[in-house]
């Protein structure tokens, strides 16, 4: 099998676990990508093309733009060069740092507040995932994605580009190693992070903000020669609300303590060394504590542990990185469905799985064994 037809089928397989139904658009997809890979594989181009951090298409139909223009003309004060389009997207992208950026804020708070911004107001693109194409012009850049508030991932990934550029902190959009994705790079005190806005919209738990390499290369990879490299924690969130302990069995309360405060993220630090079964024992810790938040539900706690990844410290300690969920937030609206629909699905439901399961539409979801007792 040729590199070319390898790296469709790895595009295909993602597109299919990500559940697409939108059939068409997808073979849209799926024809355009085979066509190009496949003619720039016969040709030589693939195996010859250096990465680059722009004019670089993503899923054979989005394509990473430059936007040092428009940054450039915002730290200048000079707009002349910049065409219509450009100069309204300087305008918008002005207004919005206007309303975020007070003095005296370090470049991490406003990097946060930029974050926090993009999370609340900005959407998905209709497509519901990054390849897949849509009516909608401009979700791959910056005047589309601040005009209409809609996107897809290179369109958040430039965004957020655009307002680091304007805030003269170093970024970089990145793009992996099969073409279907892409986010940034920022950097904070001399040290690189990666950050996925697209990841983190509608969610809550800071998921995929300013994570080193070694967590990143669990859900993508890269051309680590050609991006720098992010290794550090200093600017994570779960590390700023870490808890140092000293062994397994003191993370049970350290969780709690987490929870009770209603921290977003949060660390497990581990001062002392770990062997396989205590890394075993966390992820089981975590694994039911999470069943006990899906299922039973508790005031002010969250409602599942949305991801945990490990870590190490700066003096290679271990650390296990814990990202909350409280329920959507910001770039997600409740659908609109009749009250009546609703009741009628619950019926449903309870006719066919309630000799199983305590089960709801609206909640509730015990699980009743032969014995008669709800298992959480």
């Amino acid at each position: 099998m040729s590199k070319g037809f390898k790296i469709t089928a790895i595009v295909l397989a993602l597109l299919l676990l990500a559940g697409c139904t939108a059939f068409s658009a997808v073979t849209l997809f799926t024809v355009r990508a085979m066509a190009q890979e496949r003619e720039e594989y016969e040709e030589g181009e693939f195996e010859e093309k250096a990465t680059s951090e722009d004019g670089v298409v993503i899923a054979g139909e989005y394509t990473i733009r430059s936007t040092k223009a428009i940054s450039d003309a915002y730290l200048s004060g000079d707009s002349s060069s910049l065409n219509k389009k450009d100069r309204e997207t300087l305008q918008m992208a002005s207004d919005i740092l206007d309303d975020l950026i007070t003095d005296g804020m370090s470049p991490y708070e406003k990097e946060l507040a930029v974050y926090h911004w993009m999370v609340q107001h900005l959407s998905y693109d209709e497509g519901a995932l990054p390849v897949i194409p849509t009516a909608e012009d401009d979700s791959d850049n910056p005047y589309g994605v601040l005009k209409y508030h809609n996107a897809v991932c290179v369109g958040y990934a430039t965004t957020f580009r655009l307002f680091m550029q304007m805030l003269e902190i170093p970024c970089m959009v990145v793009h992996n190693s099969e073409l279907f994705h892409s986010w940034d790079l920022v950097q904070l005190d001399g040290h690189w992070y990666h950050v996925d806005i697209y990841s983190d919209v509608g969610q809550t738990g800071y998921a995929n903000f300013n994570l080193p390499d070694s967590i990143q290369l669990g859900h993508q990879n890269w051309d680590t020669d050609f991006y720098p490299a992010a290794d550090a924690l200093t600017y994570n969130m779960a590390w700023q609300n870490r808890a140092d302990i000293a062994g397994i069995y003191d993370a049970p309360a350290a969780l709690r303590q987490a929870i009770d405060t209603a921290a977003p993220a949060f660390a497990l630090h581990f001062t002392g060394e770990m062997n396989g079964s205590e890394t075993e024992l966390a992820a089981n810790m975590l694994t039911a504590l999470d069943n006990c938040l899906m299922s039973t539900g508790y005031e002010g706690a969250p409602q599942t542990i949305r991801s945990w990844d490990w870590a190490e410290a700066e003096d290679g300690s271990p650390c296990l990185l814990v990202f909350f969920d409280y329920g959507r937030s910001g770039g997600y609206e409740e659908p609109d469905v009749d009250p009546e629909m609703w009741d009628k699905a619950d019926a449903a439901l309870q006719d066919a799985f309630g000799d199983i399961f305590d089960i709801s539409i609206y909640g509730g979801n015990d699980y009743y064994d032969d014995w008669g007792g709800p298992m959480g």
